[in-house]
């Protein structure tokens, strides 16, 4: 899949700012000590999902002032595409996850069939609990398999970027939670 540059700045252009800088920095805070009240005590091993959850991670973890390790999970249904397809698992935890509090941290819980087998995997390797964060929940208008346990920023069901969450592979570097332009393929066919 080739994306233009023309059509990166095409959709920068066109898209709503949903979160700035101030509004993203507060809503982090929000989320960080929303997970502190439940989890300081349990020591838990937090799972970063890549490649969204990478500034998540880099957004929380510093605001996260109790005992924790941190790994790494690699599960994704959409590979530089924006619709999700079958789910490929390409880095598993090295952390044991045996008798161990689980928070899973990712960017974007969408129709939440990633969050869910990630949640059955971490049950099946013996976590005594699992939680899940994201930064942002889609409401989207059928039942979500998985429901987040802590959530930064309630939206509706339009294609974001920013603060981890792509456009076709690009844009996960934006300060800030973009939706794109409802019209985006009219937009796109003008250029």
């Amino acid at each position: 899949m080739s994306v233009s540059l023309a059509e990166i700045e095409c959709v920068k252009a066109n898209s709503t700012c949903l979160l700035d800088e101030y509004a993203t920095k507060k809503m982090v805070s929000k989320l960080a000590a929303d997970i502190t009240e439940v989890c300081q005590y349990e020591n838990p091993v937090i799972l970063c999902v890549m490649t969204g959850a990478v500034v998540a991670m880099g957004l929380l973890l510093p605001q996260l002032n109790f005992p924790l390790e941190v790994d790494y999970i690699h599960a994704t249904r959409y590979q530089g595409d924006m619709v999700g397809g079958e789910l490929e698992w390409k880095q598993l935890p090295s952390t044991s996850l045996q008798n161990r509090a689980v928070i899973i941290i990712d960017d974007v819980l969408d129709e939440g069939v990633t969050m869910a087998k990630l949640e059955n995997y971490c049950k099946e390797q013996g976590a005594a609990r699992c939680y899940t964060a994201v930064l942002v929940n889609k409401e989207i208008k059928k039942e979500k398999p998985s429901k987040a346990d802590f959530v930064g920023f309630q939206t509706g069901d339009r294609y974001l970027f920013g603060l981890g969450m792509d456009y076709k592979g690009y844009l996960r570097n934006v300060n800030g939670l973009y939706a794109c332009p409802e019209n985006l393929e009219e937009l796109l066919c003008q250029d």
